[in-house]
């Protein structure tokens, strides 16, 4: 979980499938977001020319909102970012740390939690019950 800091209010951030969703609906889809967020042109990843301007800043403000409002709310706190408090609170300097927190915040919500399952030979369902159990005790 990544987190930034505007006007001196520290703002975790949280993303799982629930902010996907959001993003795919209200930013873009997932296959155009990536070069959205840096201020890409999505149709050709060399064409920075995008960053700075109201697409890119939008992007990023939407993007804060929907990570940060989830950040405060699994916190504890209430969720009242706006995009306009964001974009208000953001500075020009800070718009590279504020996307690399967003990137962080999205590797850290697609990283596995499940561990693998080894399969190398023949399963022990009861084996597996005791294990389940113990698991479960402890």
């Amino acid at each position: 979980m990544g987190e930034i800091t505007l006007r001196g209010r520290t703002i975790p951030l949280v993303y799982t499938v629930q902010e996907m969703k959001q993003i795919q609906e209200e930013v873009a889809r997932l296959d155009r977001f990536g070069y959205m967020i840096f201020g890409r042109n999505p149709e050709d990843e060399n064409d920075a020319s995008l960053y700075g301007g109201p697409e890119h800043l939008s992007t990023i403000a939407k993007t804060v909102r929907i990570l940060g409002n989830a950040g405060l709310e699994e916190a504890g706190e209430e969720p009242d970012l706006t995009e306009k408090w964001i974009l208000r609170s953001l500075k020009p300097h800070q718009i590279l740390d504020v996307v690399a927190a967003c990137m962080e915040t999205f590797n850290a919500g697609n990283e596995s939690e499940i561990p693998p399952k080894e399969e190398d030979g023949p399963v022990d369902v009861t084996l597996e019950k005791i294990n389940k159990k113990k698991e479960k005790e402890s």
